[in-house]
């Protein structure tokens, strides 16, 4: 194991005496762990403990000094990758007698996807807000973010970039009332998003370089010949979510994945949109995805 401890874990553990499982979660692009408390505080009640950390370039790395946005100068999503794989496998020696489940949402959903190219050992895989991006649009994306880092360099932020996606999937909700409407309908989640400092932010071009080259593997069918085909996996959207299509790129993960794995699971949440654990229906979501465990 090889496991950044500048990175170091976070340990929510229940206080049940026979705990049901564990939890490792992977948060999404330019936010940190601090937003799933609510989520946390859940499993932790229903005996599940919950081990997890920021990624690089992410939450209290940045108040530790790393540039936000940013995995790493080299390989940087073969670095991150490896921190949850590094992790995964602290909550199995941890906990090796109860089930362990991987729940990822977004950026880190691709993240977590970028390990089932080898036999990992996990019960269970849970990719919120995930998606399969069209190849055509992540090869012009990559492109765009080649020019701006020959022009401005590898940790500058492309405002273009940015225009090009959250900024798009924010101004379907117009008139706006704030810069974040795309996240949640819940007004409350939105405005502790937009008033924290380490959520928000506009990564640099090394981090959509890294996620482009990631999504590039995971949508062929032939990285994952050596995968575990026997992990359930649920993939669960909101339909209202714009940096999904509105569900549509789920659907398209879902097809691509079943066609994989033996137990694929898809969800599209009614009047929800990007964070479906943050949302006015998180309470339900949360029963389907205490539904599904209970399947494992």
């Amino acid at each position: 194991m090889n496991l950044n401890m500048t990175n170091s874990p976070y340990y929510d553990l229940s206080p049940q005496s026979n705990p049901r499982g564990v939890f490792v979660l992977s948060h999404g692009m330019a936010e940190h762990i601090g937003r799933y408390q609510w989520l946390i505080s859940k499993l932790n009640d229903d005996g599940y403990h919950v081990i997890s950390k920021d990624h690089r370039g992410h939450g209290k790395n940045i108040k530790n000094g790393e540039s936000p946005g940013f995995f790493a100068k080299n390989n940087g999503w073969i670095k991150v990758r490896d921190d949850l794989s590094d992790l995964i496998d602290e909550a199995k020696n941890m906990y090796p007698t109860i089930p362990c489940f991987l729940l990822a949402h977004s950026m880190g959903s691709w993240i977590a996807l970028s390990l089932l190219n080898k036999k990992l050992d996990i019960d269970g895989l849970i990719l919120s807000g995930s998606s399969k991006v069209p190849h055509l649009l992540i090869y012009l994306q990559l492109l765009i973010i080649k020019i701006e880092i020959i022009r401005y360099g590898h940790k500058a932020q492309s405002k273009l970039i940015d225009a090009l996606t959250i900024r798009k999937f924010n101004n379907s909700f117009t008139p706006n009332r704030t810069d974040n409407d795309w996240i949640s309908g819940d007004i409350e989640s939105v405005d502790n998003y937009t008033s924290d400092p380490l959520c928000g932010f506009i990564v640099t071009n090394s981090l959509w370089q890294d996620v482009c080259i990631c999504m590039l593997n995971i949508f062929k069918k032939n990285f994952y010949i050596a995968s575990n085909s026997d992990i359930p996996i649920l993939i669960i959207s909101g339909e209202q979510d714009k940096a999904n299509a509105n569900g549509e790129y789920a659907k398209k993960l879902y097809l691509f994945l079943n066609k994989i794995f033996k137990s694929v699971q898809i969800i599209l949440v009614k009047n929800t949109r990007h964070e479906v654990f943050t949302d006015i229906s998180k309470h339900n979501t949360y029963k389907q995805l205490k539904e599904f465990i209970s399947r494992c």
